[in-house]
């Protein structure tokens, strides 16, 4: 007797999305009071310290080479992502329990106008950081690959090089600032909301 394959639609019974490697970035559209001060503002005035800090140092702090920002940045995420994947996993395959699967006290999480649990929640944080961890450890490699390449570019067309300096710096400076404000988000989450008593 034939068998037929289980799909996606088959398990969630809605329309497919063709952006699933994407999912993640779901988190960001959850609903909170507070959840858009951590996801763009405060990352975005770190992001302008940060910048402000840099280029008003001189000489300027390395971001390429041995004791660059990159290369601490890559040391660091090539420890952090299989640690974000596996607390991921832990926390979305773990037994239930009265701390994670329940409602949050006080406001609501939303997403697409249904309140999630704690353990939803912690699932899409912790995807959010295991996405923009992965995404910040490919970029940093890839800069560190082209970077010869893109030197070569800039000597033919120097006055591109300052922009390039500051979009670079500054592209830098947002992604670590959202995932340092994310992974403390989720630490106050795990270790102080999740534990509160009704």
């Amino acid at each position: 007797m034939a068998t037929r394959g289980v799909g996606l639609r088959d398990v969630t019974e809605r329309h497919v999305s063709r952006l699933r490697l994407l999912a993640p970035l779901r988190y960001l559209v959850i609903h909170h009071p507070e959840k858009t001060t951590y996801d763009f503002i405060a990352p975005f005035g770190v992001t302008v310290v940060c910048c402000i800090v840099y280029f008003s140092i001189t000489p300027h702090p390395a971001i390429f080479g041995d004791a660059g920002v990159l290369k601490y940045t890559r040391d660091l995420l090539i420890m952090a992502v299989p640690f974000m994947i596996g607390a991921l996993a832990s926390v979305a395959m773990g037994s239930p329990g009265a701390h994670l699967d329940k409602r949050p006290v006080g406001s609501d999480l939303l997403l697409d106008g249904e309140i999630l649990t704690l353990r939803q929640f912690v699932c899409y944080l912790l995807g959010y950081l295991s996405f923009i961890s992965l995404i910040v450890l490919l970029l940093s490699i890839g800069a560190a690959l082209f970077h010869d390449n893109v030197l070569s570019v800039l000597a033919v067309y120097p006055s591109l090089k300052t922009p390039v300096r500051i979009v670079g710096v500054a592209v830098l400076a947002f992604l670590l600032s959202s995932l340092t404000i994310s992974v403390l988000w989720s630490l106050y989450f795990l270790t102080d909301v999740v534990n509160r008593k009704s």
